[in-house]
């Protein structure tokens, strides 16, 4: 009589210590009811000798936690930056909320250079992922491995300060972020939209912070955060740490009044962001080229130039393109983009096109009101719907994603505007 073989048992895994390093145990009634079943957690005070923690790490595999709500963020902080000194294999596991009253504790465990942050909102699958990972239970994806796939990366270079890029690049990406994936029906009553990676607005422009402004956003996590964390950058942090527009839009940039001079090289950074996001549109208005990183102009898919028709913009657009040629990259990605025309003042688009050999993409209108709505915190999206500013958007949109030529029906503009109005706007 044959019998059916036994099934082969996987070896188990061996039992995680997991040990939160607080000044008081009352986190433990908040995390003990999301840990998955079996795992359970001992508590050390902070104030104490760090002794305890070498005997738990001989004693097996032991993962730290570490109180990251915002009220007790800065202390953790400390407190992190000494136990990275005093036991720099200790795997350290940070505790917070991304809730949005609390993410500045999580920012705050970045900053601090925490790997791996444990979610209070999150599921319990997601915790035990997040410990298994910390652990070594679970393997770790390479930090250097290419990225699934590589989003679209369009550069808006305005050719001096002052043309208008910041506020051609804020509209674009509500747009374009509401045009792939429109409003829902609760973020049309005033929700806003759920967070994904579809596209994400980089703001490295001189004056900086300028596109924050626009869209009238306070940003907590910055690009130089990002860069100091390029390797842990993955779809979860950009989802809970980025900035969102009330629309969807995720915002990447510098704080206000951050000084100018040449920008820190992305390379690492944006390898990561463009496996993240499907596109990454990068503002670079007012910085010069000089400044800019030469792997940032390498890497772009397409370099739009964003020039007027005012002599001195004339004769900074072609001090752009020279400098530029002498880079090898003069080349089939450069178009230009001229603003504020009108028909009365200088040469025409085409003949500037012409004159400086470069494809004409668009022409946009001068807009008085433009700069009106922008003085009252809103985008013209919300103020008027129906400007001819907004409608000379479309070649820029279909270029910065291609699937919108089919998926914009007829009149798209003013659809995708009307429900944007009903998004909340804040006023600093």
């Amino acid at each position: 009589m044959s019998s059916a073989p036994l099934p082969l048992l996987q070896p188990m895994a061996p039992p995680m210590l997991l040990i939160l390093v607080a000044p008081s145990r009352d986190l433990l009634d908040t995390l003990g009811p999301r840990l998955p079943v079996g795992m359970r957690v001992q508590w050390e005070d902070s104030r104490g000798s760090s002794a305890a923690l070498e005997t738990h790490r001989r004693a097996g595999s032991c993962v730290v936690l570490l109180d990251f709500r915002r009220e007790q963020a800065a202390a953790s902080a400390e407190l992190t930056r000494h136990l990275q000194r005093a036991h720099p294999d200790l795997a350290l596991v940070a505790v917070g909320s991304t809730a949005a009253d609390q993410l500045d504790g999580v920012v705050a465990a970045l900053r601090a250079g925490v790997r791996d942050i444990l979610d209070l909102d999150a599921a319990t699958a997601d915790i035990d992922a997040v410990l298994r990972r910390a652990g070594g239970s679970a393997p770790v994806r390479s930090v250097a491995a290419e990225p699934a796939h590589k989003a679209r990366l369009v550069l808006v270079l305005g050719v001096r300060a002052g043309v208008g890029s910041s506020t051609l690049a804020a509209h674009l990406g509500v747009l374009a972020r509401q045009g792939v994936h429109p409003p829902l029906a609760d973020a049309a009553d005033g929700d806003p939209a759920p967070p994904d990676n579809s596209l994400l607005l980089l703001d490295l422009g001189q004056p900086a912070g300028d596109v924050a402004l626009y869209l009238n956003l306070d940003s907590q996590f910055h690009y130089e955060d990002a860069l100091r964390n390029a390797t842990r950058i993955d779809a979860t942090l950009a989802r809970t740490a980025f900035t969102r527009h009330p629309g969807g839009l995720a915002l990447l940039g510098q704080p206000a009044g951050s000084e100018g001079g040449p920008i820190a090289d992305p390379a690492v950074l944006v390898q990561r962001l463009r496996g993240v996001f499907d596109i990454v549109l990068c503002e670079l208005g007012g910085a010069p080229i000089r400044q800019i990183p030469r792997s940032l102009l390498n890497s772009a898919d397409d370099i739009w130039l964003v020039a007027d028709q005012a002599i001195g913009t004339l004769v900074s657009l072609d001090l752009a393109l020279k400098q530029l040629e002498a880079l090898g990259v003069r080349d089939g990605r450069l178009q230009l983009v001229v603003n504020r025309h009108d028909e009365a003042e200088g040469l025409a688009p085409a003949q500037i096109a012409e004159r400086f050999a470069v494809p004409l993409l668009a022409t946009l209108p001068d807009c008085p009101r433009l700069r009106a709505s922008a003085n009252h915190g809103h985008l013209l999206l919300q103020d008027a719907p129906r400007d001819p500013y907004l409608r000379a958007l479309g070649p820029l949109l279909v270029r910065l994603d291609p699937a919108l030529a089919g998926a914009l029906p007829r009149g798209w503009r003013e659809k995708l505007v009307l429900r944007l109005s009903g998004l909340p706007w804040k006023t600093k």
